[in-house]
């Protein structure tokens, strides 16, 4: 190590290992006592880390010194208050889906600001102890160590396994999608607290991790952009702001894919015709032609029938995600359970129905 650097180091004073490992300690810095995190790194990470010195990017700790001390390197970063998700996922136990979401979405953002770098990068090490979760409640990827410049062959195989990508090991160069497959990892972890290879979530997020886990690169998410724009719900921006207004919009809508706009451009006037032809319906009721309470509340069952269905089905504002179904850790367990709730949905509805029909009948 030169003089320069010996010097700089000199400033920093240990004060405990962060973890197992002695290769991260935390310290404090000597004349302004800040806490920074210092990092002794294998050679190969030096030219990324430099390149993380010079560019501050948000959900990623600054980095302020990258120093040379001969096949290594001393890294002193920016200490990032909070837990990682490991242990707020061992604390929560499965979380409800709409929390999932959330979280994933803001992990996608910081991945999509790294891979749109000049110079993309790749994490390669994604996994619940690499992510702090802050007390604003925002996401840090704090480990980079496994990180590399996106490139055509791949070096060294590195990666955790279980989160690692198959062309980690091999069998590709990474790239962008090297980091869905961990993602996926990631969200099937949250929601079922395991794996995939051991429980795959299910619906419409299970479909998600099968597409984002595929072994082929080639079948997943062409980056994180497209898989959260997948994710639905409130679509987080790049200022890492919701988009408040799309909370609101019907089922369908939301995500702005065009298939489902029209699918549902065609689905909700047919309800409503259903709905109006329920209302009207035959009858001899002399005084309102068309009209009687059989059909009001015929037609008030549809309504409400169709409305909690889509609302459901579709966790509409997050209806679905609430619910303490969710953190039922057997998958048969959580289903069954939704099963009843949304045919208790459907057993609310035409008991309002028939107590309207027999005050009806009684007048």
């Amino acid at each position: 190590m030169s003089p320069q650097d010996k010097c700089k180091l000199s400033f920093y004073r240990d004060l405990e290992p962060i973890g197992d490992s002695t290769k991260v300690v935390l310290v404090r810095h000597i004349e302004n006592g800040q806490i920074f995190v210092k990092k002794r790194l294998s050679a190969y990470s030096r030219n990324l880390y430099r390149f993380l010195q010079g560019n501050d990017i948000p959900g990623v700790p600054r980095v302020y010194e990258c120093l040379d001390d001969d096949d290594f390197i001393i890294v002193i970063e920016e200490f990032v208050p909070g837990q990682t998700m490991r242990h707020y996922m061992t604390e929560q136990g499965p979380l409800p889906e709409g929390r999932a979401i959330e979280l994933t979405e803001k992990i996608c953002l910081v991945l999509e600001r790294l891979h749109g770098l000049e110079r993309p990068i790749v994490c390669r090490d994604l996994k619940p102890e690499n992510v702090i979760l802050t007390p604003n409640d925002s996401v840090v990827i704090v480990d980079f160590d496994a990180a590399k410049f996106v490139q055509k062959v791949d070096t060294v195989l590195l990666g955790t396994p279980g989160y690692a990508a198959p062309e980690q090991f091999g069998f590709a160069a990474s790239d962008e999608r090297t980091d869905v497959y961990a993602v996926g990892v990631f969200l099937n972890e949250m929601l079922t607290g395991c794996l995939p290879q051991e429980s795959m979530a299910g619906g419409r997020l299970g479909r998600i991790v099968e597409r984002s886990t595929a072994l082929n690169p080639k079948e997943r998410y062409r980056n994180v952009a497209d898989l959260r724009l997948d994710l639905g719900g409130t679509l987080y921006e790049a200022n890492g702001g919701s988009d408040p207004s799309r909370r609101f919009l019907p089922p369908g809508f939301r995500t702005r894919v065009w298939w489902k706009m029209i699918l549902a451009s065609l689905a909700y006037p047919f309800a409503v015709i259903m709905a109006i032809s329920y209302f009207i319906g035959t009858s001899s009721d002399d005084r309102i032609p068309g009209f009687s309470v059989e059909n009001f509340a015929l037609g008030l069952f549809w309504v409400l029938a169709f409305c909690w269905t889509v609302a459901y089905v579709f966790d509409y504002l997050r209806l679905r995600s609430n619910m303490p179904a969710n953190r039922m850790k057997s998958k048969t367990v959580r289903i069954a359970l939704h099963i009843l709730i949304w045919l208790a949905g459907f057993g609310v509805a035409l008991l309002i129905s028939i107590v309207i029909s027999m005050v009806g009948e009684m007048e």
